[in-house]
């Protein structure tokens, strides 16, 4: 389906990639500033964090052990936008942790701000979910205080 007829056919199209946007921004913030404790600890570059857009998603990776991936996709279905996610990785080689799956509706909440909202309804803006799918790196820095950036407007 062309992007003109998702358009035309989903309600919150232009929100949605608005907050696609700024949900992409914050978690490149949260990958630069993971990266910039790891420089700032003098640990080889193996040990930051990568970051890999593509079209409608990114991932977030950390290759080494304990080594993490967090996933994020914008789709659009027939009811209307979403953001779904996949989080997992290793302790080490033979140990994997348990993978994390969720799924955010994307839409209005009662300010009508543009917001991912959970399945028990609480609504989350771009930088809240942002934070809280970077906290899934803290196990790879068992032994480093991570940054969070705070302000949504940095």
């Amino acid at each position: 389906m062309s992007a003109a007829a998702v358009q035309a056919t989903s309600p919150h199209y232009s929100e949605a990639i608005a907050f696609w946007d700024e949900l992409t921004l914050q978690c490149r913030r949260h990958v630069n500033a993971i990266n910039t404790v790891v420089s700032e600890n003098q640990l080889p570059d193996q040990y930051g964090v990568s970051w890999r857009p593509g079209r409608m998603s990114i991932a977030m990776v950390r290759d080494t052990y304990p080594s993490t991936e967090v996933h994020l996709r914008l789709t659009f279905e027939h009811w209307g936008p979403s953001i779904s996610g996949l989080v997992r990785g290793y302790q080490d080689e033979d140990l994997r942790f348990y993978p994390e799956e969720f799924e955010y509706a994307v839409g209005s909440d009662e300010d009508d701000r543009i917001v991912a909202i959970t399945g028990e309804g609480r609504s989350l803006s771009a930088h809240e979910l942002a934070k809280y799918v970077a906290q899934n790196f803290r196990r790879c820095y068992p032994g480093l205080c991570l940054p969070s950036p705070e302000s949504p407007l940095e």
